[in-house]
């Protein structure tokens, strides 16, 4: 082999190499994110594109630009966001989850993106007052699945029953049809729903006051403390520029 036939031989390998290790680095770089498909405005599936949008998922974007992170977002229920990141499913929770202690001992969390408490939602028939979860007493309830206020609501045992639902539309149905006194879910999400036409014969009680505020976060793995910071990192940023102002006013959020 001559000598300028071995030099585009290593050149082509050296190439070849380079290519296959930016490869690689490419896609260890490329970021999973689970979203719950049906809580707009935080997340939902976007059946006319087939994305996943919202004000959560807009902020994990920013972060993952920030960090020159790639992120994909997949459907994944509310209720088994924390099972598919622990068994790895996932890299990531991008949702209105509140790091409850409990939770805490399963993932890690990230710093608060924003915070906000359950809304309430009843029959335009329905003309009794709703202040409080006092108020409640006696009915059956209709709450959403992994939320921590469905559990609190259910070890008060203030409600004469608490149904719970997977998917809001759901319970909203069971609304109308009588099957339940009164829905619970974020208050952004009811509202989103209601703006957008989907609570017909219903409407958010504007009087009631939740029990509790909670603060909503990303959740990792626990020990993938480099993603971790990565994320509250970022997100310092963007709670100091005013980035996260600006997504928070687009969607709606408080």
């Amino acid at each position: 082999m001559s000598f300028a036939r071995s030099k585009l031989f290593l050149n082509l390998s050296l190439t070849m190499m380079l290519t296959t290790a930016f490869a690689a680095q490419t896609q260890a770089a490329m970021l999973t994110a689970g979203s719950p498909p049906s809580s707009a405005p935080t997340t939902f599936l976007n059946t006319q594109n087939g994305k996943i949008e919202g004000f959560m998922p807009d902020v994990a974007a920013e972060v993952a630009k920030r960090q020159h992170l790639g992120v994909n977002f997949t459907a994944v229920p509310f209720a088994t966001l924390i099972q598919s990141v622990i068994a790895g499913k996932i890299d990531m929770i991008v949702a209105g989850m509140t790091p409850t202690p409990e939770r805490a001992k399963r993932i890690g969390f990230s710093q608060e993106v924003t915070a906000f408490g359950a809304g309430l939602v009843v029959r335009d028939d329905n003309k009794k007052p709703y202040h409080s979860w006092q108020d409640l007493k006696g009915e059956v309830v209709g709450s959403m699945a992994g939320t921590d206020y469905t559990q609190s609501l259910m070890q008060s045992g203030i409600a004469k029953e608490v149904k719970v639902y997977d998917s809001p539309a759901d319970m909203t149905r069971d609304l109308s049809l009588g099957r339940i006194a009164a829905g619970m879910n974020d208050y952004p999400i009811l509202m989103a729903q209601q703006k957008a036409g989907g609570m017909k014969g219903m409407h958010v009680v504007e009087g009631y006051r939740p029990e509790h505020v909670s603060p909503m976060a990303f959740g990792v793995k626990k020990g993938n403390d480099k993603l971790l910071a990565e994320i509250n990192s970022a997100l310092t940023s963007m709670k100091q520029d005013g980035t996260l102002q600006t997504i928070k006013t687009k969607w709606g959020m408080p």
